[in-house]
């Protein structure tokens, strides 16, 4: 099961790496609206990316504002360098757009998927990445595990390849019943990886470390 880190902090993003905890980068919605342009947007993004080395995924949610080239500015977006995937909220209204950038060679991340079937139409529209909001559904119902598997049944009998993305599981059980269901991915955040990464009796272990008898003698009862 992949991870993807869920941040714009390049420290981040090498200290996962180093540890061989991260496969790719979800950039947090409002990256790229502090930038000065969208010149200056896509150069923030290229040499973010170029550091990153992983895939990273960007909201194209802003350029859809700007209707009258809101599809050259997702391209812009795609073409900052080779690793980049263009998040796109699934819609009915976005599905032809979804469709069109993919035959185009850009690889679409849809967002906003909450059913298998939603999963389904988006990955037959061209998407490449399917991000399903676990977090949302399992707050809701409990039910992110169980839209997992849904999805991976049906786009696995339809024969198509688009990778399912567990967004934001709640912890380590949560994580775990999404890669079971048959999720290939999962989105964390910093926080919430290095919580993942404690074993629940750590810090008492180490404390009690020290007052762990030396090699050769025994502990014996009332030793403190």
């Amino acid at each position: 099961m992949k991870l993807f880190l869920a941040t714009d902090v390049l420290d981040d993003v090498q200290w996962a790496a180093a540890r061989g905890w991260c496969d790719g980068v979800l950039l947090p919605d409002d990256a790229l609206r502090s930038a000065a342009s969208p010149d200056a947007a896509v150069q923030w993004l290229e040499t973010f990316a170029r550091a990153a080395s992983f895939p990273v995924f960007v909201d194209g949610t802003d350029a859809l504002v700007a209707a009258d080239d809101a599809d050259e500015r997702l391209r812009a977006l795609a073409r900052t360098t080779d690793n980049v995937v263009l998040q796109l909220p699934f819609s009915e209204a976005n599905a032809v757009r979804l469709r069109t950038l993919s035959q185009a060679g850009v690889r679409v991340a849809a967002t906003f998927v909450g059913t298998a079937a939603q999963a389904l139409f988006a990955a037959k529209a061209g998407a490449t990445h399917v991000l399903i909001d676990v977090d949302r559904l399992d707050a809701m119902s409990g039910a992110g595990a169980d839209v997992i598997a849904g999805a991976r049944a049906l786009l696995d009998a339809a024969d198509l390849e688009a990778e399912l993305v567990a967004l934001f599981p709640a912890g380590s059980a949560s994580m775990a019943a999404c890669g079971a269901a048959g999720a290939d991915a999962a989105v964390v955040g910093t926080a919430s990886l290095r919580a993942m990464l404690a074993y629940p009796f750590t810090d008492q272990a180490l404390a009690e470390s020290a007052r762990r008898p030396a090699a050769g003698r025994r502990l014996r009862a009332g030793d403190a």
